[in-house]
């Protein structure tokens, strides 16, 4: 059996800025606008995120196109919070799997409208047991996505 991991980063922020940020990321057509690693996005509508909606992110990496796969597990919605469950659904670069020691990846991100609210983004997986070597870079890779993430969302 592999081993498991986690990340939760946050940033506090106004009301009228967080909902901003959720207005943006909820329209896909809007994912580069904010989006530092999103340079073009697929989703199943154009303009909302649903529950169900599956997404691809595209970006070149050492001249190679990579392309990361999202469902849309959950979206729950409140009077004064919003929080989308995103669950990786594979990355591929060339069109050929890759990454697949890391299963189960999945990024919450709740949004907080009201004062001493903001964003939290909390990112988990677990790898196989050959990937778990690798931790170190693994706790990176968690900790720059979730931060990445709030940065991008924050600066809109």
């Amino acid at each position: 059996m592999g081993r498991s991991f986690a990340f939760t980063s946050r940033k506090e922020l106004s009301p009228t800025k967080v909902k901003k940020a959720l207005t943006a990321f909820r329209n896909p057509s809007r994912w580069p606008e904010w989006n530092t690693v999103a340079k073009t996005m697929l989703a199943t509508k154009a303009e909302t995120i649903d529950e169900g909606d599956h997404l691809a992110i595209f970006q070149m990496i050492k001249g190679g196109l990579i392309e990361t796969k999202w469902l849309v597990d959950s979206i729950r919605e409140g009077s004064d919070f919003c929080e989308i469950e995103l669950v990786g659904e594979g990355q591929y670069r060339n069109e050929r799997p890759i990454a697949r020691g890391v299963k189960n990846l999945t990024v919450c991100i709740t949004f907080l409208f009201q004062n001493g609210g903001g964003i939290e983004v909390h990112s988990t997986c677990k790898t196989s047991r050959l990937m778990s070597m690798f931790s170190k870079q693994i706790k990176a890779f968690m900790k720059k996505q979730s931060e990445q993430f709030i940065s991008d969302l924050s600066s809109i």
